[in-house]
């Protein structure tokens, strides 16, 4: 016979803490253009931008301006993954002008050009991973197991994962403009 609560917990989360399991986010590709847009837009190269969710790859537009040069550059990535604030993404192919291919050695520069531990490049596999853990808050812990790139949208399949909540609950009832 069992008895309620349980003696122990089912599961190793830390208490206060909302779970789930098996989450799928659903995001049209009107919806991704518009916040990349919104989040590129103190970058003054980049002109124009559009991500196309279609068979099973992120299609991905850029449009740059260098020393007044316009470099359009075209690419597709596969293999979409986030797990413990990193997010990675193996990139099939990239070209410029439509037809002229980027090679490893200049996608690596791109990447060392970033502020030191924001981005990583493994030339073997052409995977680019970002860190985003200085984005993300520590409360929250997540795995992306699968991103599916379909009929214009982008289905973000996650694992198990987890929100702390104690800070929030410490602050309850406190008046956002005390100085603690």
């Amino acid at each position: 016979m069992s008895s309620w609560p349980p003696a122990h917990a089912a599961h190793d989360f830390p208490p206060l803490s909302v779970r789930w399991e098996g989450l799928v986010v659903v995001l049209d590709a009107t919806t991704l253009n518009t916040a990349l847009r919104k989040v590129l837009l103190r970058v003054p190269e980049v002109r124009a931008i559009l991500v196309e969710p279609e068979d099973g790859r992120l299609g991905l537009t850029i449009k740059l301006k260098k020393r007044r040069i316009p470099l359009p550059l075209r690419s597709h990535l596969g293999s979409i993954r986030l797990k413990d604030g990193f997010l990675g993404f193996h990139v099939e192919d990239l070209t410029a002008y439509g037809f002229l291919p980027i090679p490893n050695w200049l996608l690596g520069k791109i990447v060392a050009r970033m502020p030191e531990g924001v981005a990583f490049f493994y030339p073997e596999d052409r995977i680019i991973v970002l860190n985003l853990n200085s984005f993300l808050p520590e409360e929250l812990s997540v795995n992306v197991r699968d991103v599916v790139c379909e009929n214009g949208e982008m289905r973000l399949v996650f694992g198990d994962g987890q929100y702390r909540l104690d800070r929030l609950i410490d602050d309850i009832g406190k008046s956002p403009f005390d100085d603690d």
